[in-house]
């Protein structure tokens, strides 16, 4: 009968082994298993307290976003509404080609980040809009501008899953594609096409200041059209280029105050 019970320990041990080897892996060893494909970082060291707490606030949102092979993935579903019931404060924004306050601003410097990260990786990009003024944070025609009504739809092409890392810390933002590389090499070349100048828009007031003919209210900043190049350098030693995107940044005429006549 000792034998017996001797027998069947051993075989309780052989069972319980190959069911351990026939598991799954825990995510944390599974993401081990990923390497960096690639990383974008910029800075947003001279934002405001809430500017860089937006930033902060959705690059956790952000963080450990897993993209199957062939899906494609929505900035907006995993960052969620920017609201103030969900933590984001009020901060710079552009719209309309102007600076304004809204609930969220800072956002669109992690969808930037994101797409340049995620374009380094030679990834697909489904949409993407540049903004209507050029932001500081990146070069032109490599920003992503996201509200409520405009969305970065990015696509995992790559065949295996990827996984997006992005933290917020001292001042840096940087964001990490995770997964197994193509083993290419690709580097961003942003090009401005053309200068657009820009105008004068006078308006009419009752009075100004004493000794003022006029006072520019607004400085002129003028416009661009941009392009972005990507050059692909594959193992076997082939070199492909290929235009992303084209993108037009809007001049801001001159706003300047007059007495009317």
């Amino acid at each position: 009968m000792a034998r017996c019970g001797r027998h069947t320990s051993l075989l309780i041990i052989l069972i319980a082994a190959v069911v351990a080897l026939a598991a799954p892996l825990p995510r944390a060893v599974a993401e081990e298993a990923k390497s960096e494909i690639s990383s974008y970082t910029t800075s947003y060291a001279a934002s405001s307290a809430a500017r860089a707490h937006n930033i902060a606030l959705a690059a956790s949102f952000l963080n450990g976003s897993t993209v199957g092979a062939g899906e494609e993935f929505s900035f907006n579903a995993a960052v969620g509404a920017r609201t103030s019931e969900r933590g984001f404060q009020t901060a710079k924004v552009i719209v309309g080609g102007e600076y304004t306050d809204g609930v969220g601003g800072g956002v669109c410097q992690l969808s930037s980040t994101l797409y340049n990260a995620w374009v380094l990786a030679g990834l697909a990009v489904k949409t993407v809009r540049g903004h209507s003024l050029p932001p500081g944070y990146v070069p032109m025609s490599q920003d992503a501008t996201v509200s409520e009504y405009i969305d970065l739809v990015l696509k995992n092409d790559s065949g295996a899953d990827v996984t997006v890392c992005a933290c917020a810390a001292d001042g840096e933002l940087c964001v990490k594609i995770l997964g197994r590389g193509s083993g290419c090499r690709v580097t961003l070349e942003p090009e401005i096409l053309g200068v657009v100048p820009a105008g004068e828009d006078i308006e009419y007031v009752d009075e100004l200041p004493p000794d003022k003919d006029f006072v520019v209210a607004r400085l002129p900043r003028q416009g661009y059209r941009t392009r972005l190049t990507a050059t692909y350098v594959y193992a076997d030693g082939r070199v492909v280029k290929k235009e992303l995107r084209r993108d037009y940044y809007r001049p801001t005429d001159a706003k300047i105050l007059m007495i009317a006549d």
